[in-house]
């Protein structure tokens, strides 16, 4: 089974890639991290890898057999679009992905949540600029996905997601 979890930031997708990896005990894979490295030297605390080695690893990621990854569907990791069994789009409402946002970014500035990055002003301003990109359509996210529709699974809410993990998680073994 290959599942590709795609999203805006917060919607939930690294939650959701948790849940399916241990249910059916296949390795998840944020590509957040094939994306960055962390790097404390860097304004961001994180750089970006080569094009060449990002894509090696990439390529390695979607080569195995079983896989579940998870990105906010970046046009570099469209094999990954392409490979995929399910594509799940994580289309949680604004008003919802705005709390969490909050809530990561204030956990992460406490240290009680890691991430790859340092945890700014800037990120935050960032995170909330993503979101935007999502709902406007600005990302290109959508008409991406667009042309896989015959695996696509939108996903809104809580609801959606525990009614669809719970009915289908036995057939995806």
């Amino acid at each position: 089974m290959k599942i590709y979890i795609v999203g805006a930031v917060s919607s939930g997708k690294s939650t959701l890639a948790k849940k399916f990896s241990e249910k059916l005990n296949i390795p998840y894979k944020s590509l957040d991290e094939v994306v960055h490295i962390p790097d404390k030297s860097h304004p961001w605390g994180n750089r970006k890898r080569e094009e060449k080695e990002r894509d090696k690893i990439f390529r390695t990621v979607i080569q195995q057999s079983k896989w579940i990854i998870e990105d906010v569907g970046r046009p570099c990791f469209e094999g990954g679009l392409r490979e995929a069994d399910i594509i799940v789009l994580l289309d949680v409402p604004t008003k919802i992905r705005t709390y969490r946002i909050i809530k990561r970014w204030i956990k992460q500035r406490l240290g009680i949540e890691k991430c790859i990055y340092k945890a700014d002003y800037k990120m935050l301003k960032s995170m909330f600029k993503w979101s935007r990109n999502y709902d406007t359509g600005k990302d290109n996210l959508k008409e991406r996905i667009a042309r896989y529709e015959e695996k696509v699974i939108t996903l809104r809410n809580n609801k959606d997601i525990d009614s669809f993990f719970s009915q289908s998680i036995i057939h995806l073994d």
